[in-house]
C-alpha cells in the first residue's frame, strides 16, 4: 500500500514539474494533463479513505505532510471541475504550493525511515536543508523554463529596418505566402479549419463574439464586398499572386491552408472565404514591417482537439 503511495506521488510530482515548466500545445503536454488528472483523483480516491490511519503510524512528519497533500488533492480536484479562471488562480498556487509541502515532507520522512538523514540532529537539519534548496531550486527552474526561456523563444520582435525590397519580406520569393510577409513556424500549410473555430469561443466570451461578429475583422474577406472587388480587380491586373500581399492581412483561412493560390472566382463561395481575421487571428501579437503580418505563426495540430480547453 505505502509503495503506489509513493509511486503515485513521484509520478504527480514530475508530471506537474514538466507541466509548469514547459507549458505547450504539444502531444506530450496533452497526454501528461490527462496522465495528472487521472493519477491525481486515483491518489486521493484512494487516500482519503486511509488518512486517518496513516495519521496513526506514520512519523510525524510524514502525519503533517499527508494532511498538506490531502488538502491540495481536494483542491485540485475541485478545480478539475471549476476550472482554473483567472480569478481563481490563487487556487492554483495554492493547490501547488499544499503539494510540494507535502510531498517535501513526505519524502523527507521516507528518507529518515531508511537512515538517509543522518543519525544526530544537526545532520538531520543540514540534509533536511539540503532537500529544502534542492526543492527550491526545482521549482526555481521550473519558473525559469516557463517565464524567462519559453516566453522568450515565442515573443515575436520588430525588425530593426523594414526590407530593402519586396524579396526581404517573409520568406522571400520562394515562400509559399509571398508577397505577403506571413510565415509559418513549420514552413507549412496550416488548414483553414484552424482559422474557423470562433464559435468555440462563444461558450465562454459571449458578448466579445458578439462584438467580433458585426465587426470589420469578421468582414475582412470576401463576405466584404467592397474588398472582394479589389481583390477582383488587382487579380485581373497582376495575377492571383500578388493579391497574396492583400490576403496576409486580410484572408489567413485561404492563404496559410493554400487556397489563395486559386483565383477569387473559384473561392469566394467557399465557407473559408468568408472566415475573415477570427478570434484566433485577434488574439496574435503581431510585429510590423512593411506588409503586416511578417509573424511567423505556430500551429499544433494538437490545438483542434484541445481548442479554449
Amino acid at each position: 500500500m505505502e509503495r503506489w503511495r509513493l509511486r503515485s506521488l513521484l509520478a504527480l510530482s514530475a508530471s506537474a514539474v514538466y507541466l509548469y515548466g514547459f507549458p505547450s500545445a504539444t502531444i506530450t503536454f496533452g497526454i501528461l494533463v490527462l496522465f495528472h488528472v487521472a493519477v491525481g483523483i486515483l491518489l486521493t480516491v484512494l487516500l482519503l479513505p486511509v488518512l486517518f490511519r496513516l495519521l496513526q503510524v506514520d512519523a510525524p512528519l510524514a502525519r503533517v505532510g499527508w494532511i498538506f497533500l490531502a488538502v491540495g488533492a481536494v483542491l485540485g480536484v475541485a478545480l478539475i471541475f471549476v476550472g482554473t479562471l483567472n480569478r481563481l488562480k490563487p487556487w492554483l498556487y495554492a493547490h501547488i504550493a499544499l503539494c510540494v509541502i507535502g510531498a517535501l515532507f513526505v519524502a523527507t520522512a521516507w528518507l529518515a525511515s531508511r537512515g538517509f538523514m543522518g543519525t544526530n540532529a544537526g545532520q538531520r537539519v543540514f540534509r533536511f536543508a539540503g532537500l529544502v534548496l534542492a526543492t527550491a531550486a526545482i521549482a526555481a527552474g521550473a519558473w525559469w523554463s516557463r517565464e524567462v526561456a519559453w516566453r522568450n523563444a515565442n515573443r515575436i520582435v520588430n525588425p530593426q529596418m523594414p526590407a530593402a525590397s519586396m524579396d526581404g519580406e517573409g520568406d522571400g520569393p520562394q515562400g509559399k505566402f509571398f508577397p505577403s510577409s506571413a510565415q509559418t513556424k513549420h514552413n507549412g500549410y496550416i488548414p483553414a479549419k484552424y482559422f474557423m473555430q470562433s464559435d468555440a469561443c462563444q461558450r465562454c466570451h459571449a458578448d466579445i463574439y458578439k462584438q467580433w461578429y458585426s465587426s470589420a475583422h469578421h468582414f475582412s474577406s470576401f463576405n466584404n464586398q467592397w474588398y472582394r472587388k479589389s481583390i477582383e480587380y488587382m487579380q485581373d491586373v497582376a495575377g492571383v499572386r500578388a493579391s497574396k500581399w492583400c490576403a496576409g492581412c486580410h484572408d489567413p483561412a485561404l492563404l496559410f491552408s493554400g487556397l489563395f493560390d486559386k483565383p477569387i472566382n473559384e473561392l469566394v463561395d467557399r465557407p473559408e472565404a468568408k472566415a475573415g481575421l477570427s478570434c484566433l487571428i485577434s488574439s496574435w501579437n503581431i510585429p510590423s514591417s512593411t506588409n503586416w503580418p511578417p509573424a511567423t505563426i505556430p500551429w499544433f495540430a494538437l490545438s483542434t482537439i484541445f481548442w479554449c480547453a
